[in-house]
């Protein structure tokens, strides 16, 4: 049995479990939560026990999905096994995380642990390994890794990063004697050989930084046979290298978490305190570390130490928080954005604005989905301009120094008035269905005789989603300058009187259509209101409940009916079995709705419902049933 099949399995089965116990960790008491690495940046969080008061393991079973999954963690067989015998103790959490760094990539999920004898039926590919930290236990899968302490345990999988191990290497390789060796790795694989300065990697600049790392080559050499490195090849040599560091940096993550009990809930006091939510599930992501340990940003680390540093302090803080409740009829996911004050008084500033009330003229009311953003474009990047030009110009290195003149330059001499004026960075899209339409296409035969090719033009039908974007402005006089060059440069640009038409625009066939009315530029292939409602739906316009959320929900607000959309789909789009998994579906949809709050200085939050209707006990149940239908379909 596979050890990522095993983990599919387990994850797919626990995003069923979650739901409403109060778990709290007392001190002394050494939970799965306790496990999880100073090196996690997300983490996701699931709340075992309050589904089983929703859903009961015996229910959970009955599913013809669980049969599969079942299968699956008991090697093929499940010999009148059930999840209830994995050995898996759903009175504690399973935490789901991942992490990235200049040194490693890490990944995996803890648990408890009920019973050690029936786990290792699930986790049967794991082997004992030797362990030198007391009341702690190691079993390895080639580079996976099961660690088990007290009731809980922990699988992870450690990476270093493609660039390290490159990097020392290369410096190896070269010390013996040996020149460039091109790995046959594309620039786009991995990652970007030269960079914006025209520095190439190798060079022997990286060769003199390689001496210096923390893991050097002589420290390389020491843990391994000198002489098996010197009968290596490039590949094997790199392999050996690999396996070393692994090794360092899961000894480091161990060190860490089993003898200086240092862990992520015990070192962030956002996640501890999350961690102590009753809902269903949480998820925490560290923006402010990826934004550290970001791969395109390492170079420009090392270029421009102090500039990063004073970039790194602008982004601390910034952490997303997370709850997922399951209700009755039901799926809340809420968002809370954490920020440092100067990114706050950043968002602030973009959040000075009031709702376009003109937007909602557009949106006609049976729409099936439509979004509407509502920012200060201008106040926002004025505040942005007075907080990162300061930064930027500490800088001493003259390509900065030139970028920030520029910046202050075009600043001072460009209308910026007029610029935010023409877009003050409010928007707004909707969706308005299916619909068919003739198509031409040009296809290309080729003669053999001639050796030439042959324009034949076929004419066909396509399935078009109606779409419709606009942009709030006060200066529609500057759109209507350029639609008015466009109509001079060429004759596909037709000005229509209320609005402007893009001849063939999409698929080669159907225009599309440029409005410009009423403090809005408009985007739309929607013929109707082009040349009927060029205006606004007037009293078909969006209004009532949706209108005054979307109102409001200050910058940001959404709203999609997933069960009118697939209705809409047309059924020749999919062949008889595709329509038999959407007619399922179609059965156990409902409506999806962002909201977001006002944005102060430290956070913003937002939330994400799905609600459905159906005579479904509570959303556990719904989503089960989706799962089973689909998959029942798709055998």
């Amino acid at each position: 049995m596979k050890y990522v099949s095993s983990i599919f399995s387990i994850l797919a089965c626990s995003l069923f479990f979650a739901q409403q116990q109060q778990q709290t960790s007392t001190a002394g008491t050494f939970s799965s939560e306790d496990l999880i690495p100073l090196d996690a940046v997300t983490v996701f969080s699931i709340n075992n026990i309050s589904l089983l008061k929703k859903v009961s393991m015996d229910e959970l079973v009955q599913y013809e999905f669980m049969a599969e999954v079942q299968s699956e963690l008991f090697d093929g067989s499940t010999q009148g096994k059930t999840l209830k015998e994995s050995g898996i103790d759903f009175d504690q959490k399973l935490n789901v995380f991942y992490g990235l760094n200049e040194n490693f990539e890490i990944a995996g999920f803890t648990f408890g642990i009920k019973d050690k004898k029936q786990l290792f039926n699930v986790f049967d590919d794991f082997e004992p390994a030797a362990s030198n930290i007391k009341g702690v236990e190691f079993y390895r899968s080639y580079s996976n890794y099961l660690i088990i302490k007290g009731n809980s345990g922990i699988v992870l999988r450690v990476d270093p990063s493609y660039e390290k191990v490159s990097v020392i290497t290369d410096s190896i390789w070269y010390a013996r004697g040996f020149g460039y060796f091109d790995d046959g790795t594309s620039e786009e694989d991995e990652y970007e050989e030269i960079d914006d300065y025209g520095y190439e990697i190798p060079s022997n600049s990286d060769i003199e930084e390689a001496e210096n790392e923390v893991i050097e080559e002589e420290q390389i050499e020491g843990e391994m046979d000198e002489t098996d490195l010197l009968s290596k090849n490039y590949w094997e040599m790199r392999d050996s290298i690999t396996v070393e560091l692994q090794s360092k940096y899961m000894t480091k993550i161990c060190d860490d978490l089993f003898v200086k009990e240092l862990n992520l809930k015990k070192q962030d006091p956002k996640l501890a305190a999350q961690l102590l939510h009753t809902s269903d599930g949480i998820f925490y992501l560290d923006n402010s570390r990826n934004f550290r340990n970001s791969r395109g940003l390492w170079h420009f680390q090392t270029l421009f130490p102090e500039l990063f540093s004073d970039m790194k302090d602008l982004y601390t803080g910034n952490v997303m928080l997370g709850d997922i409740e399951l209700k009755e009829n039901s799926v809340d996911i809420y968002f809370e954005a954490n920020y440092g004050e100067s990114l706050g008084a950043i968002y602030e500033k973009l959040n000075s604005t009031k709702f376009d009330k003109n937007v909602l003229k557009y949106i006609h009311e049976s729409s099936t989905g439509f979004f509407t953003y509502n920012i200060n474009l201008k106040e926002g990047y004025n505040q942005a301009y007075d907080i990162i030009i300061p930064i930027l110009s500490k800088e001493k290195d003259p390509r900065i120094s030139s970028n920030v003149l520029m910046a202050e330059l075009i600043n001072e001499f460009v209308d910026t008035d007029a610029l935010f004026e023409t877009y003050k960075g409010s928007m707004f899209g909707s969706f308005n269905g299916i619909k068919k339409v003739k198509t031409t296409r040009i296809e290309f035969i080729y003669d053999e005789n001639t050796f030439e090719y042959e324009e034949k033009e076929i004419q066909g039908e396509e399935d078009m989603p109606i779409f419709t974007l606009g942009f709030s402005t006060n200066r529609s006089d500057i759109p209507e300058k350029i639609l008015k060059h466009f109509g001079r440069m060429t004759s596909r640009f037709k000005n229509m009187g209320s609005y402007w038409m893009v001849e063939d625009a999409v698929f080669n066939s159907v225009p599309l259509y440029i409005i410009n009315k009423n403090g809005l530029l408009i985007f739309t292939n929607d013929e109707d209101l082009a040349k009927n409602h060029s205006d606004g739906y007037g009293s078909n316009a969006l209004k009532g409940k949706r209108a005054k959320a979307a109102k409001s929900s200050k910058f940001m607000y959404g709203y999609f009916d997933w069960g009118v959309a697939l209705s809409s789909l047309p059924r020749e789009m999919f062949n008889t079995r595709q329509n038999e998994i959407l007619d399922a579906m179609r059965g156990k949809t409902g409506v999806l709705e962002l909201v977001s709050s006002d944005i102060t200085k430290t956070k913003t939050k937002f939330n994400l419902t799905y609600n459905f209707d159906g005579t479904y006990d509570n959303s556990g149940k719904y989503l089960l049933d989706l799962v089973n239908s689909v998959y029942v379909l798709s055998k």
